[in-house]
């Protein structure tokens, strides 16, 4: 493996300095750099803009014990469960026990929750959980609302400058320390800091079916990687269960149908209307992620179809249009007629619970790093993910990380750079038509041999290709985005599949089927 992807001198590149840099713009990034001390200046690396995020698109609603018929000692118990043995309790509890005096700071900063006519915020249910405990905005459209709200907030700051369609290349590093980051906007920049945090999301352009926007190729657990982090459990990738089947004129991205559709009481059936979750699990629809997943690809395997169909009939059309206004009109777009007709259906990629390993300050083992949101391994979410506990991680370990920093702030002046990477002049770049074609490749790889059903001689076809793919990589010269994130992509995906092929029992998201005779 490279230590640099960039490759070329650092001495004349255009310089700038931050007490702390923040790459990522979405929920985690945002509230983290609310929490810096004001006095220090922070720079934001975001790849496009607020409105290309994971947490931009989440639709359901952040779980915290709101309802005073709720207890801490439940939400845990849920997230443990779901979890399937790997969680760390006590990441989980600080978790669960934070979780209500973020949503209240939310509340204190306007984030427009939905709320009763006596003013009390409204709590739904979710898969997984025990009882309501998920608050939402604009009904399903948390993400976006939030993200929203937060983005606003940053942009008020003095202290913040945010750098849009700029993208982390390497993570530098001097004796055991980060001292600053490569980035770049159409040309290679250096960010001279101390003190980075990475909230950049997850993995979801590795897969060909996926609810993640383009912009997700692992970029930050893959620099974090090559600086020295640990990085952790990444074949514990979850599918979710429920985005739409693809119709004419969709976007490559799988339009999300939110689980809490049938925390409502959405029933998922076959083509022959029959409700196939019945008698599958306890919680039947309601089942954690990977399982109603799982049950799904069986019934298209037995039934020969490439979709089941959501039921929502349970709702009146009122209701529905309120509740769910962003998936009403989408369905409606594409002539779904809601709540009357039934929505068609299949997983796709969604998250990914492994990632950069960190502690519950967010820290990372090399000093100055830090992560937090999709692209950290807290411990969290262990084996399958809670629904609607992801924006919570968020939340609680983002203002975390940025409180750990605060207390024990580096400055620039403190550390020395690098002077050079890995010069590689000599060679030719690689074309935008091979990285094309490679990053093609890829994807179709990991949808066959690392999703939610995987397979011996799969897994290993899967890294046979990976292999050869970063073998081709590992001394080309790196000139674009592009080849950026291809090597970035194939480095991921070398987690997923050695950590997939090293874990040979099935747990949670990780599911192993025997070879096919």
């Amino acid at each position: 493996m490279r230590r640099y992807i960039y490759s070329g001198e650092t001495a004349g590149l255009e310089q700038t300095s931050a007490d702390v840099l923040i790459v990522g713009s979405g929920i985690a990034g945002l509230y983290a750099a609310l929490h810096i001390a004001e006095r220090k200046k922070v720079a934001i690396v975001t790849k496009v803009d607020f409105e290309k995020s994971n947490s931009w698109l989440a639709q359901g609603g952040i779980a915290a014990v709101i309802d005073p018929k709720d207890q801490f000692s439940s939400h845990i118990e849920d997230t443990l469960k779901a979890g399937a043995g790997l969680c760390d309790l006590e990441a989980v509890d600080t978790l669960v026990r934070e979780g209500p005096e973020n949503i209240r700071e939310l509340v204190e900063w306007r984030v427009p929750f939905d709320t009763n006519p006596e003013g009390e915020l409204m709590i739904t249910r979710e898969g997984g959980h025990s009882c309501r405990r998920i608050v939402h905005c604009g009904g399903d459209a948390t993400g976006r609302e939030t993200t929203r709200r937060l983005a606003e907030i940053v942009l008020e700051r003095k202290n913040v400058s945010i750098l849009f369609d700029t993208y982390l290349v390497d993570i530098l590093t001097k004796d055991g320390a980060v001292s600053g980051a490569i980035v770049f906007d159409g040309r290679p920049r250096l960010i001279k800091c101390p003190n980075i945090i990475l909230a950049t999301g997850g993995i979801g352009a590795l897969y060909e079916h996926t609810t993640n926007p383009a912009g997700a190729v692992g970029d930050g657990i893959a620099a974090a990687g090559r600086a020295g982090a640990d990085i952790v459990n990444m074949e514990l990738v979850q599918f979710h269960p429920t985005t739409m089947m693809p119709q004419t004129g969709q976007s490559e991205r799988r339009f999300l149908i939110s689980e809490a559709v049938r925390g409502e009481g959405g029933i998922l059936r076959n083509h022959e209307g029959e409700a196939f979750m019945q008698g599958k699990h306890p919680l039947a629809d309601l089942a954690p992620r990977d399982i109603v997943t799982r049950e799904i690809i069986r019934e298209m395997r037995r039934t020969g179809r490439e979709k089941v169909f959501l039921d929502v009939s349970c709702m009146d059309e009122e209701f529905f249009a309120r509740r769910f206004p962003t998936i009403f009109g989408e369905c409606r777009k594409f002539g779904i007629n809601v709540p009357e007709a039934q929505i068609p259906v299949r997983p796709a990629q969604h998250y990914l619970m492994g990632g950069i390993g960190t502690d519950l300050n967010g820290m990372t083992v090399v000093k100055g790093l830090y992560a937090c949101g999709e692209c950290a391994w807290t411990g969290i979410h262990g084996a399958n993910r809670l629904a609607s506990n992801s924006m919570l991680e968020c939340l609680v370990f983002g203002r975390r990380a940025a409180k750990h920093i605060s207390a024990n702030l580096r400055s620039p002046d403190d550390v020395e750079l690098e002077t050079s990477t890995e010069p590689l002049s000599g060679r030719e770049p690689l074309q935008s038509g091979w990285l094309a074609e490679k990053r093609k490749e890829l994807r179709a790889v990991m949808t066959a041999d690392a999703n939610a059903v995987r397979t011996p001689k799969g897994m290993a076809h899967g890294k046979a290709f990976v292999d050869s793919l970063l073998a081709e990589l590992e001394n080309a010269r790196l000139e674009t985005r592009a080849g950026y994130e291809l090597y970035s992509m194939a480095m991921a995906a070398d987690y997923i599949l050695t950590g997939a092929i090293n874990r040979k029992e099935s747990v949670g998201a990780h599911y192993i089927e025997p070879d096919p005779e």
